[in-house]
Order: structure tokens, then sequence, then C-alpha cells
């Protein structure tokens, strides 16, 4: 495939200069927005499709497809994550499932009862409550393997302990958590202290202060995690690979992940965030095609994903309150936040894995 052409491992000059050229990409946007249309860098609203939009669209596909031949290996082991892990590996399905079932939910309400969901993602909604399930049951997960995972004994990482490191991602996921509920204010509904005044949605929080930016760092680590992540590491070289190995999932568990990189309504407009869309389609469809998968159940998550971004971007719309579409997509990063917590405990319980 064409796509291999820059995968060689050793070719790591030609993969810093795709990512330069990637980054680029996002510089020139910020640049052209700023400079020709007067236009802030990070901004929501309905979807630009005038000359401004189409420039934005361009530099997307090309920092995206620089971004997948920087990123792709040029092997990768066979496919076997949900396949061979027993209930584990059933259990990361029905994670995958949900995540792209809530998507076809979300565009079918969207046209027939976009109140309903409103509700569903407002506070205490029943979307809104399994979000904040997932990543209360992620952070279970992860004090588990920091507390009890054998095959972490000795692992170092850069010097750091690999104990160490699942107590620091606990203590992340624990952080989201608390802002994720409003630090308890969402379930025992005190008022909003006077310091927080001038909070978005006027809640005990800080991230929606800035929730632009916020929501741009949280998407971009959620993407560089749990779909960048797993084929950088096939880069490696093995010494260090097999100790990243405790902690970096295999390429597979990217058809979990990828949910995440739809989405968009405003955010659209945000260059990086196409970005990351066509990236993430098109490293899906390399994977299809590498791991001879096109007639497989998964060449559906793809079509899943393609079709229910054109739908928000068509019926986007429709929301209540404008930042619905958003929300299902932080949904998909906690669930694949919970796939990755469960997939962690795994790999690491035992000595022997």
């Amino acid at each position: 495939m064409f796509i291999d052409s820059y995968s060689h491992p050793e070719k790591w000059n030609h993969r810093l200069a795709l990512i330069g050229l990637a980054l680029a990409a996002i510089v020139v946007s910020m640049l052209v927005d700023m400079t020709l249309f007067d236009r802030t860098f990070l901004y929501e609203d309905t979807p630009d499709w005038q000359l401004s939009g189409a420039i934005r669209i361009m530099l997307g596909l090309i920092g995206g497809t620089a971004l997948v031949f920087a990123v792709m290996p040029d092997r990768l082991p066979e496919p076997g994550l949900y396949r061979d892990s027993g209930l584990v590996g059933w259990a990361l399905c029905a994670i995958a499932l949900f995540s792209y079932g809530v998507h076809i939910w979300t565009v079918y309400v969207l046209a027939q009862a976009p109140d309903a969901l409103f509700a569903a993602v407002t506070e205490l909604g029943w979307i809104a409550l399994l979000q904040e399930a997932a990543i209360a049951v992620a952070l279970a997960f992860l004090l588990a393997t920091a507390a009890t995972g054998r095959a972490l004994q000795g692992v170092k990482i850069l010097g750091f302990p690999g104990r160490l490191l699942a107590v620091g991602m606990a203590l992340a996921v624990l952080l989201l958590l608390l802002e994720e509920i409003s630090y308890g204010q969402h379930y025992f509904g005190w008022g909003t202290p006077a310091q927080f005044e001038g909070n978005t949605q006027e809640e005990t929080n800080l991230h929606n202060f800035y929730t632009i930016r916020f929501e741009m760092i949280y998407y971009g680590v959620a993407f560089a995690a749990f779909i960048l992540a797993p084929l950088l590491l096939q880069l490696l070289p093995a010494g260090f690979r097999s100790r990243l190995e405790h902690f970096i999932p295999p390429a597979d568990f990217t058809f979990l992940a990828m949910p995440l990189v739809a989405g968009m309504y405003a955010s659209w407009n945000i260059m990086p965030q196409q970005m990351m869309f066509f990236a993430g389609i098109m490293i899906f469809g390399t994977l299809l095609l590498r791991w001879r998968m096109v007639r497989s159940p998964a060449m559906l998550g793809l079509a899943i994903i393609m079709a229910v971004q054109m739908l928000y971007l068509m019926l986007g719309a429709n929301q209540s309150s404008g930042y619905e579409v958003a929300e299902i997509r932080e949904n998909s990063i906690c669930f694949a936040l919970l796939g990755y917590s469960v997939w962690f405990w795994h790999r690491n319980r035992s000595s022997l894995r």
C-alpha cells in the first residue's frame, strides 16, 4: 500500500518531517483565519462552508494524511485483542458496541426528538450518568492494577516505577471524575460558590471557564493516547517497546476508541479537530486493509463513524442548547478510557503475561 511508503522503522527523518508538515498545516490554518478572515483559531459556530471553511478542510486533509503516514508502522501484529482475551475480550467488544451505538441513537434522536437528547446529556441524564459511571469504573480498575498488578513489578519507564505511573494515571482520572461531577454538585445540589462566578455552565468546576481550550486538549490527548500511541509503539526499539507494552494497548484497540473522532458540529470549525477526524478514518481504513478485514463487521464501524459525522453536520442545528453533540463525543472518550482501564488491568494482573 502507498501509505506504507514512509513506514519503515528506520525512516525517522521522514516521520519527523511528516509530523512537521502536520504541525505546519495547523499553523497555516491559524494564520489564515486570523489574517484573512479576522477570526480566532479556537472558534465555534455553525459549520463554515464558505471559502474559509474550504481552506480549513483542505489543510485538515493535508495534516491528517501527513499524520497517518508518520505513525503507520511497516508491520503490525495480527489483531487478537478481542478474540484471544476471553471474557475481557467480550467486555471490550461490549464497550465498543455501546460507544458506536450511542452515536447511532444520537443522530436518530437529533432528527426526531432533539429535546430527548438534551435531557439525556444534561446533568443526571442517562448518558451523563453512564459517562460518570464509566470514569468511576475506569478509576477502580486503575487503582486495582496499581495495587495488585504483578506484571508491573520491576517495570520502569524513563526511570519511573510502573506502579507509580499507574497511581499517577489513577489520580488524573480521579481529577477528571471530580471535574465531571462538579465535585459533587450534580448529586448534592449546592449553589455555585462566588469563586466560580463566570463559569459558562454555572457549575463548581474549572474546565467550564475555558471550555473550548479544555476540549481541544482533552480530545487531543485522548486521540494521541488511544489511537496514535498503539501505532507508534510498534516503531520503538524492542527493549523499550516491551516495557511500554504494559501501558500502551495493541493496535486493534483503536477500533474501540475510534468513535471519539466523531461528534463535531460547532467544533467542526476548529481545524485540528477536523484533522483528527480525517486521520482517524484513514487509520481505520488502513488497518482494515492491512489486516484483510474489509468484509468483516469492523468495516461497519468505519461506515458508522463517517456517516454519523456527516449527519451531525447536517442535523446539528436541531440541538436544543448547542453542546449535545460535543457531550456525545466526550461519552466516546469516557468509554475508550473504560476500555483502556479494563485492558490495562488484564495486561498487568499476572506476572506471566
